[in-house]
């Protein structure tokens, strides 16, 4: 029989799904209009998918013997899960004001959904395995044959993941772990990236078509003749929302994992004019001044300060003048400071060893010494995003009087 402890954590478990199901129940939601009732439908079931097959990793992902973290309290979690619903729901608006389309919310693979959440589950116990002995220098032998070519910071298993980032494997589950961690809400953080990105090419639009004078040269809302940078780019995930929402943009997404970049390949092979290339952002192979905008999406928390300055760095030479940049992020301290305790829990339970340095360092106060200007920020459940632009060149104000 099972002990009293045990039982008290079952209905615990029992009460925490109950609640935040309940948190997520569209019926209480309000929308404007038909498309965006239906993306806060898709979104509730999404979640709540996502809730319950997270249970089940519970037991995997509990604190190991000794750690100073401590489990949120009940109250913490009640804030971050209206948190969520606060994110899920201005996600839908976004959609249902058109600056995303309904398409965005296209799953991923579905038929191989359940598949990967079995293989997800088969591999807890080697990812726990490795918490618990701190290891996050354990590679397979597929993956090892790329640790040589890679600067020293990324030879690690970032989350004590399977191979960290350099495997097909890896790659395969990465982005439904993902949704696992953040109960569905990973997808909607990345596309807080939308809006400052519309905002900057509606802008960009305009100017086009004052120097044009309206010719057919002109941008249209969809991006034509817009060259976007993505750096940091995973599997692709962002990139497709971006090219969804951007149909006639350019866009060149790149990693510095060569299974991912291959990954990221097979789940874009649909976007005609997205391109994958395996590369450092930090070191860019790329001209001076040649695309229009350059994002990134939960890539700065992963990188060391040298390399987050180099990133900086990089992004503004390839920019043009007055081109957007851009990001998604982890949360820093005091963005949210409700959410504070989960910037101390995180670090310490998977494995980011650059992330405390992140959280404590204001994201903002690189960018303006890397010398972007009009800087904007907000937040959304566990994400922060910011946006910035390159000043224009003296050449290029002449020309546009």
């Amino acid at each position: 029989m099972p002990s009293s402890q045990t039982h008290r954590s079952q209905s615990g478990g029992l009460r925490w799904l109950e609640n935040t199901l309940g948190g997520l129940d569209p019926r209480k939601w309000s929308a404007e209009n038909p498309t965006e009732a239906l993306a806060m439908g898709i979104h509730a079931l999404r979640s709540g998918l996502f809730v319950a097959e997270s249970i089940p990793l519970f037991w995997f992902q509990r604190p190991r013997a000794g750690s100073k973290a401590k489990p949120p309290s009940p109250e913490a979690i009640e804030l971050t899960i209206g948190r969520l619903r606060e994110l899920l729901e201005r996600d839908a608006q976004l959609i249902g004001q058109g600056l995303a389309p309904l398409s965005v919310l296209t799953p991923r693979d579905p038929f191989s959904h359940a598949s990967r959440l079995l293989r997800i589950l088969a591999d807890a116990q080697a990812v726990s395995s490795r918490k618990q002995k701190r290891n996050s220098k354990d590679f397979g032998v597929s993956a090892k044959k790329f640790l040589d070519e890679l600067p020293p910071y990324y030879r690690r298993n970032f989350h004590y993941q399977t191979d960290g980032y350099l495997s097909e494997k890896s790659a395969e589950l990465y982005e439904h772990q993902v949704e696992l961690l953040f109960r569905g809400g990973a997808d909607a953080m990345r596309r807080m990236i939308l809006p400052p990105l519309k905002a900057a090419f509606d802008d960009m639009e305009s100017t086009a078509k004052k120097r044009a004078k309206k010719s057919k040269r002109a941008q249209s809302g969809k991006g034509r003749r817009l060259r976007i940078l993505e750096v940091g780019s995973g599997a692709g995930t962002a990139t497709q929302s971006v090219a969804r929402a951007f149909p006639e943009a350019k866009i060149t997404c790149l990693d510095l994992s060569y299974p991912y970049t291959r990954h990221a390949r097979k789940q874009l092979r649909d976007f005609d004019r997205v391109e994958c290339i395996q590369g450092d952002a930090a070191n860019l192979e790329f001209g001076d001044e040649c695309f229009d905008a350059v994002f990134s999406v939960f890539l700065y928390h992963e990188l060391p300060l040298p390399v987050r300055e180099q990133v900086l760095e990089e992004s503004m030479r390839v920019l043009k003048p007055g081109g957007f940049f851009g990001f998604v992020d982890s949360l820093q301290k005091g963005d949210d400071e409700k959410l504070d305790w989960a910037l101390d829990f995180f670090p310490r339970e998977f494995h980011e060893p650059y992330y405390a340095h992140y959280a404590a360092n204001p994201m903002e106060a690189l960018i303006e010494e890397a010398g972007f200007e009009s800087i904007e920020n907000g937040t959304g459940y566990l994400a922060k995003w910011a946006a910035a632009r390159k000043p224009e060149h003296a050449p290029e104000d002449i020309r546009s009087v």
